[in-house]
């Protein structure tokens, strides 16, 4: 903002060319302020503070009242103290900044109304009365060897303070309200220079107090509206996690709320048949008790247990009987053998990923022809469950691991699918649909690492309860 001054000097065109420099540096001081006001008025929208407004409504008066004065100083050399020493209207601006500033201090205050257009009413309501003022007396400096003046330059003096020192108490940073006073007390001092010397035209020294006074405000503007920006971006984060934790948290319990309606489905219906009697004593009655229990402790775990379960070995046979025993209780049969191997994972995940199977299979194709295949292949174990329903529908099929994919006829949730392939990504494995052309119904693959091969038992018959 000073090198008018390197410009005009070199140039030397103009008759006086230092004070036209001053005055032009000046100007360029004034519309510094302008766009600190600007930058404070975004802010205080942003932040809703009320001691930012009151400085933005500060500075447009500053530089509305000011600026028109130092106009009228470049186009008559002879008014052009106007521009830069301290007049008894500037007593009456003091007392508008003053009162400006102790209401914006107010802890916890919001803007009350358009801080850009009360400093442009204000500053034009402090303008015309220093002009009228100009126009009774046209020199109205105030010199300190007067008695009068000296009182009045002391008047201002004491309300500059109490601008500095309610700044100074503001709910500002400690940093930035330390740069605006100092500011102020550089704009006073600049001013109160060039009256204490009675200067005929700006002194540098005056002209540099106003220019560091222009520069620290609309530094210290953008600093401030960096931070309320950096502020409103960390808030947005920590929203949009909290938003992020309550979607999870409501997606866990539905899950949760999922599986414990389809074991308990199974559950209930073992129990009906067991009290029924319509299960003789032996081997199966035997296996139905067995199953109800291991799907009441699964159920157990899963709404009790807050730490994950270990990875070990896992019997596929073992798990998969008391879900088949559990499907065929309800009605629903499934074409089972025993394999005889077992994979690493966790007992209960992979429950839950055959039972999400199973009940699909049971759900959409209505139970018929379910089966479940278990092969070994190099490194890998695959489950493959199936169905002779109608399939997959088309317009579903390429979101069908999604959360709430599904079709609009589908009676299910989209829940099921979407937690099974997470459960089987975190057991190293995956889950996919088959979509191998010309096969009939739907089919599903879990693939799980194998672990040691166990001696294989004795091929049964078909698992179930029929017969």
């Amino acid at each position: 903002m000073l090198h008018p001054y390197a410009i005009l000097l070199l140039e030397a065109t103009a008759a006086h060319p230092a004070a036209l420099a001053g005055h032009v540096c000046t100007v360029l001081a004034d519309l510094v302020l302008l766009g600190s006001a600007l930058v404070l008025s975004v802010d205080a929208r942003a932040t809703h503070c009320g001691t930012r407004a009151n400085l933005a409504t500060v500075a447009t008066l500053m530089m509305i009242q000011d600026l028109p004065l130092v106009v009228v100083a470049v186009a008559d050399p002879g008014r052009s103290g106007y521009a830069y020493r301290i007049s008894d209207g500037h007593l009456l601006t003091v007392l508008v900044v003053a009162a400006l500033v102790l209401i914006g201090c107010r802890p916890g205050r919001p803007p009350q109304r358009n801080p850009l257009l009360t400093g442009l009413l204000l500053g034009t309501v402090v303008l015309a009365v220093r002009s009228l003022l100009l126009v009774i007396d046209p020199t109205p400096f105030l010199r300190p060897g007067s008695l009068l003046d000296g009182l009045l330059l002391a008047l201002i003096a004491l309300l500059t303070a109490v601008v500095c020192i309610a700044t100074m108490r503001s709910d500002l940073p400690r940093a930035a309200s330390a740069r605006i006073t100092l500011g102020v007390g550089a704009y006073f001092l600049a001013r109160l220079w060039a009256s204490a010397i009675e200067a005929s035209s700006p002194p540098v020294v005056s002209v540099v107090g106003v220019v560091v006074a222009s520069a620290l405000l609309a530094t210290t503007s953008i600093a401030l509206l960096l931070e309320s920006l950096r502020r409103q971006e960390a808030h947005g984060h920590h929203l949009q996690q909290r938003a992020a934790v309550a979607e999870a948290t409501v997606r866990h319990d539905r899950e949760v709320v999922h599986e414990v309606r389809s074991a308990t489905a199974g559950i209930v219906a073992g129990a009906h048949l067991l009290a029924s009697g319509r299960v003789p004593p032996g081997p199966r009655r035997v296996a139905l008790q067995q199953m109800v229990d291991a799907e009441a402790a699964r159920l157990d775990r899963r709404m009790t247990q807050h730490v994950a379960e270990e990875i070990t070995e896992v019997d596929v046979d073992e798990l998969i009987e008391p879900l088949v025993l559990a499907q065929g209780a309800q009605g629903h049969q499934v074409d089972w053998s025993r394999s005889g191997h077992r994979v690493i994972g966790r007992h209960d995940a992979v429950s839950e990923i055959v039972n999400v199977l199973l009940a699909n299979a049971a759900r959409h194709a209505g139970g018929k022809g379910t089966a479940i295949d278990v092969t070994a292949t190099d490194a890998d174990i695959e489950i493959r469950v199936s169905d002779r329903g109608p399939g997959v529908a088309p317009d579903v099929e390429d979101r069908l691991f999604q959360w709430e994919a599904r079709s609009e006829s589908s009676p299910g949730e989209g829940i099921g699918l979407q937690r099974a392939q997470r459960l089987a990504h975190e057991l190293g494995g995956q889950l996919r649909h088959d979509r191998r052309a010309g096969r009939r119904g739907a089919a599903f693959i879990v693939t799980l690492r194998i672990a040691d091969q166990a001696p294989a038992p004795p091929l049964h018959e078909p698992f179930g309860l029929a017969g």
